[in-house]
């Protein structure tokens, strides 16, 4: 699972991007996501293709869309994520063909509560499954056919959002009648959180208690987009996933502030045993306090759905913050904001709140390497300058680090500019301070981020009879470097892009705008 997302070589990838707009693809306004996740640092644009454009009449597909799409992607140097736009977006039946709309005698609504018509489509209807289901194919021996080989679509999203709003269940005469068969076996040792009393009968109430409408809408929506996965692997065998609205946010009600049916949290079980075919079920975080993105971001990082956040506010000083938390403390195989266009200008330059997470992002490429490398070893820290914090201390085997926050004014004066040579880094003084710390050796280090500047000392060993002498001594912190260098990966190796030595070393080991640099320190102490 770590190595989920792979490139032409079948070597791991770290995906860090943007998502178009929904409209952008076969506009002009994709050129300009485009060019947004170059300015981000970033290596993959996702972008929707839509149901009714592959399929405008019935039985006849056009791939032209999709290929525009591919080789723009392709000539710009990044991967794409094809999000297909099918039954759901958003619940809704947006993007399905005129010939779906027009005839929901065939293609049936959902209805809510009291025979209400909502604007959805049901997953108890297979009409409109199969209908799905081969467009989803054709789209997948197109992506087989002509980008096989070059594997610039790295994955492809079934569905956006996937659920129902406005009920929480379909109480048409399709969901009545399979409401009343029984739970299917494979679900029924599930336990939802505060389901109440639970009878123990095989009834969607009896398993499920409080939570029963919610467990039918998930298991028949799964069930629903796992015969389309099933279908479109067999056709050409690349990742699948899907997006969730999740539901860790406001009153946690199906329908009302969530579409009902969709893989939040609550009901994540259910939905990774009724839709093995789906590789990730992906979270889409829009919530800034950190005590509601952590809360979300560990629901999803399980052992057995690696941490993939497909759409993220792409601005901002709490997302920038967040994003660098998931990757380095939960391992997240990769992070996208939603709305790329919207981070340029009209001169196609970033405004001033997406350079705060551009910068985070090019923090996270600059390590990308080690990022997979040492993916749950525990060598990867989270350096994070949390409201009035002015340092953070971190305890490493054989060192204590301090990690000195610049906004903050904890290093302000001369040691906090030195070196600075790009005038433009001068506004990073204000940045609030993030960056990533990697163990890459017992006394070897890289870091990446903005704001920052680490002091180490050396620890004490448990066994000598004077540690105090040894903390007193200069030779027991980074002044006895060995080398410290700034730098970029280039692959797997590591190249050297500037020497730091003497005052651009001696005070503070910084990093400024994203810049990555290695750290090595002599273990031979005085």
């Amino acid at each position: 699972m770590d190595d989920f997302f792979t490139d032409k070589q079948g070597n791991p990838m770290l995906l860090l991007g943007l998502q178009a707009h929904n409209s952008s693809t076969g506009t002009p306004m994709i050129d300009r996501a485009i060019r947004a996740v170059q300015l981000y640092g970033g290596n993959v644009l996702e972008a929707p293709i839509y149901w009714y454009a592959i399929e405008p009449r019935k039985d006849e597909y056009n791939m032209s869309l999709l290929r525009d799409l591919i080789d723009k992607t392709r000539a710009a140097g990044l991967k794409l994520i094809v999000l297909w736009f099918g039954t759901s977006k958003n619940g809704h039946p947006n993007y399905v063909p005129e010939y779906i709309k027009r005839d929901p005698a065939t293609y049936r609504l959902v209805l809510g509560v009291g025979g209400v018509v909502m604007p959805a489509l049901s997953p108890h209807c297979r009409a409109t499954l199969e209908r799905d289901r081969k467009a989803f194919c054709e789209v997948m021996a197109f992506l087989r056919d002509y980008d096989g080989e070059e594997r610039t679509v790295v994955a492809v999203q079934i569905e956006n959002e996937m659920g129902i709003g406005g009920t929480d269940r379909d109480y048409s005469d399709l969901g009545e009648a399979d409401y009343a068969l029984p739970v299917p076996e494979a679900i029924r040792g599930v336990e939802l959180e505060d389901a109440g009393v639970c009878t123990g009968a095989p009834t969607w109430r009896g398993t499920f208690g409080r939570h029963a409408h919610e467990a039918f809408s998930a298991w028949h929506h799964a069930r629903f987009i796992n015969e389309i996965a099933e279908a479109g692997r067999a056709t050409y065998d690349i990742p699948l996933i899907t997006n969730v609205w999740i539901g860790e946010m406001g009153i946690e009600e199906p329908g009302l502030n969530y579409n009902s049916g969709a893989a939040v949290g609550r009901v994540i079980d259910i939905w990774k045993i009724a839709a093995p075919a789906l590789d990730l079920l992906c979270p889409d975080i829009y919530r800034p306090a950190k005590r509601d993105f952590t809360r979300i971001a560990r629901r999803y990082a399980r052992p057995d759905n690696a941490l993939f956040i497909p759409e993220s506010a792409p601005t901002g000083v709490a997302n920038a913050m967040n994003a660098i938390w998931a990757v380095a403390e939960l391992g997240a195989i990769g992070i996208c904001g939603f709305g790329a266009e919207s981070a340029l200008l009209n001169d196609d330059t970033l405004s001033d709140d997406a350079r705060t997470m551009a910068i985070s992002m090019r923090a996270m490429a600059a390590l990308a390497p080690l990022l997979i490398k040492y993916r749950g070893t525990g060598k990867v820290h989270a350096i994070l300058q949390d409201e009035f914090a002015d340092k953070q201390y971190l305890r490493l085997e054989h060192w204590h680090v301090e990690a000195k926050f610049i906004s903050a004014g904890a290093m302000r004066g001369l040691s906090s500019t030195i070196n600075m040579r790009d005038p433009a880094n001068r506004r990073h003084l204000e940045e609030r301070g993030r960056a990533i710390l990697i163990e890459a050796g017992e006394d070897e280090f890289f870091l990446a981020g903005a704001g920052v500047g680490l002091e180490f000392t050396r620890r004490p060993d448990p066994q000598d009879p004077n540690p105090y002498a040894m903390l007193l001594s200069r030779q027991a912190t980074q002044l006895n470097f060995l080398t410290v260098e700034e730098g970029h990966f280039e692959g797997d190796t590591w190249v050297v892009d500037f020497i730091r030595n003497g005052d651009e070393s001696n005070y503070q080991l910084f990093v400024h705008g994203g810049q990555a640099v290695r750290i090595r320190l002599n273990p031979a102490m005085a």
